[in-house]
């Protein structure tokens, strides 16, 4: 058995020295359609397109390095980055339906250890493929590079990639996005496109010191004098949960059965819509006072819990993330810091909060408080979320595990915040909960995904709710006029305004029309949303569920030239040739197809970077 392995390595990677060149092209041309099908498919056939002449002009150039001592070491770690590259966008596009863009890179770089092998225990594809092409790739190199190494084809192709990737960056000059490096741009449609969306990412995190240097001056910021001094307001951010599948807005299953006991005393928002189908992009925007079509780090330091610190507020921000929030530089931890206390509660599940809020509560403070819980919830997959004991719908013989372990996150969730009530109960105090996002459901293999470039309407449709003791920590606030709103749809990134009401505080900025307590308060007629390459799109114009999103862009312009290639061949004209007759018919002059009087231009403008103001 080990010798016939050893022979079979030997095979596989051994160097020859007496491959044609013609060998050495088709190994080239064939890494290079590996490389970029996806692309094709996922970005459309124009950048797909473009990848792929890159990879053309790469690929020779890398196989016949191999030949050569002084480039080998050099062109192996091209190689092996170049399957990493590939092997995010399988990742994504093979678990997400979606590209790989900005809101996965942002994900990539904020998780933490344990989520990172929760997430590659769950895509095993992260390891397989940048091994794999990356073996492969060695493989030809070695027995068919010398053909090219010997024709000198690995010079010149090289060279002319060279040249290739300057038209490119002319290119995105011309046509580039103003607010985002000229670097980033030319990489998005160069063989290491995803490196662009993981720079530009990478780039977006250093905008955090900029984020924390000042602290963001409201103007005229005041509490109202019927908030008292012992008062409790807290702020659960969910993670991941669908409205669909909380008993509470009538799921089948009793998934929130805590909840559903105390229906009457809670004012249940109907159609509350997420900002963003991330965390990375929806929690930043729930927190302050940026939403989808202003949306930058650069305005984050707007942000609920300075609001609530400079209104005299004692502030604690807890959090299940993950992440150390006294050192991570992120969106979500730049705004958690600014609490008097910012904590990271390193326990299993989410129950370990309670712990930390017991802490909380005794602690002696001036004024009221603002504490913020910050859950694990839903997030995939679901069934780490909560202990083995406390499974009820998840059995060894479930016909459909992934939902049943979902349903059994929420039915856990359900159980921490009746915790919290119990908590909180003799004081004059109130819960508000959201979840961050939802998420997307494939009925066909049953997975539950974050939504991605081509989102439905099911990663935007959130829980959304305010309970309150018989003491209300605001009494000025009664609860009659929000339920009067509580039908109507409410996007989540007016959250600030609505908490700042609840918490009695006024200042120059406000906005008091956009709390469904004020009343002058209007709906939203369209409700924007970014997808997770930072896109902006409207709620009402996505599909409705995730069977019902478009093709991808590549697979959609595919149909539609084949579509009109068949109807091209099925014309009479084009059967009988040019100038031919058909019976009993006189001639049709000549069909030319010509483009319409509106075309409107294109620009070089790769989608896996954010929407923002084109050039001039």
């Amino acid at each position: 058995m080990k010798g016939l392995l050893q022979r079979l390595v030997y095979r596989l990677f051994a160097r020859s020295d007496q491959a044609s060149k013609r060998a050495g092209v088709i190994s080239a041309i064939t890494l290079s359609l590996l490389a970029s099908l996806v692309p094709l498919i996922y970005h459309g056939l124009l950048e797909g397109g473009l990848i792929l002449f890159g990879n053309l002009l790469l690929w020779p150039c890398l196989l016949a390095a191999l030949h050569r001592p002084r480039w080998r070491w050099p062109a192996l770690g091209l190689m092996a980055a170049l399957g990493v590259n590939l092997s995010a966008s399988v990742v994504s596009a093979v678990y997400y339906d979606s590209r790989y863009g900005l809101a996965f890179a942002l994900s990539s770089l904020d998780t933490s250890r344990s989520e990172s092998m929760a997430m590659l225990f769950k895509f095993p594809l992260a390891l397989i493929v940048p091994l794999g092409f990356f073996l492969l790739a060695l493989s030809l190199g070695n027995r068919f590079g010398t053909g090219l190494a010997r024709a000198r084809l690995g010079g010149r192709s090289g060279i002319a990639f060279v040249l290739w990737m300057l038209m490119l960056l002319a290119g995105s000059w011309q046509w580039g996005r103003a607010s985002v490096p000229l670097v980033i741009t030319t990489l998005s449609v160069s063989p290491g496109w995803n490196l662009a969306t993981t720079s530009h990412a990478w780039w977006e995190k250093e905008r955090y010191k900029a984020l924390m240097a000042d602290d963001y001056d409201f103007g005229g910021v005041s509490r109202s004098p019927e908030v008292p001094d012992d008062a409790v307001f807290v702020l659960i951010i969910g993670e991941s949960q669908r409205r669909d599948q909380l008993s509470l807005y009538g799921y089948s299953r009793a998934t929130t059965p805590n909840l559903d006991a105390r229906r009457d005393e809670l004012v249940v928002f109907d159609q509350a819509i997420a900002p963003a189908p991330q965390t990375v992009l929806a929690v930043p925007m729930l927190a302050s006072l940026t939403d989808p079509r202003t949306f930058s780090p650069r305005y984050l330091d707007a942000n609920l819990i300075s609001l609530a610190n400079q209104a005299g507020y004692h502030t604690e921000w807890l959090s299940r993330q993950g992440l150390d929030i006294t050192s991570e530089r992120t969106w979500i931890t730049a705004i958690a810091q600014r609490a008097d206390i910012a904590r990271t509660i390193m326990t299993d599940y989410d129950d370990g909060l309670l712990d930390a809020l017991d802490e909380a509560l005794a602690r002696e403070v001036e004024g009221p408080r603002l504490i913020v819980l910050h859950l694990y919830g839903s997030h995939p997959p679901a069934s780490l979320q909560y202990p083995d004991s406390l499974r009820y719908f998840l059995t060894p013989d479930s016909r459909s595990p992934l939902t049943d372990a979902y349903d059994d996150s929420i039915r856990f969730t359900d159980q921490v915040i009746e915790g919290v009530f119990q908590r909180l109960e003799g004081r004059p105090a109130g819960v508000l909960y959201l979840s961050d996002h939802g998420l997307e459901h494939d009925p066909l293999s049953d997975a539950y995904v974050h939504g991605g470039d081509r989102p439905s309407q099911a990663p935007y449709r959130i829980p959304l709710w305010l309970w309150q003791t018989g003491q209300a920590p605001n009494p000025a606030r009664e609860l009659a006029r929000l339920r009067s709103h509580a039908g109507e749809p409410f996007a989540s990134f007016d959250l600030p305004y609505l908490a700042s009401d609840w918490l009695g505080i006024r200042f120059s900025g406000d906005k008091p029309c956009l709390s469904p307590w004020a009343v002058c308060y209007q709906p939203r007629e369209r409700h924007p949303v970014l997808d997770q390459l930072g896109r902006l799109n409207f709620y009402e114009d996505l599909p409705s569920d995730f069977l019902s999103r478009p093709l991808a862009p590549g697979a959609e312009e595919l149909e539609e030239a084949v579509e009109a290639t068949t109807e091209l061949l099925e014309r009479p004209e084009f059967m009988s040739g040019p100038g031919a007759k058909l019976d009993g018919q006189a001639s049709q002059p000549d069909s030319r197809v010509t483009p319409p009087e509106d075309s409107s231009a294109f620009t070089l403008s790769p989608a896996s970077l954010p929407s923002e103001t084109l050039k001039d």
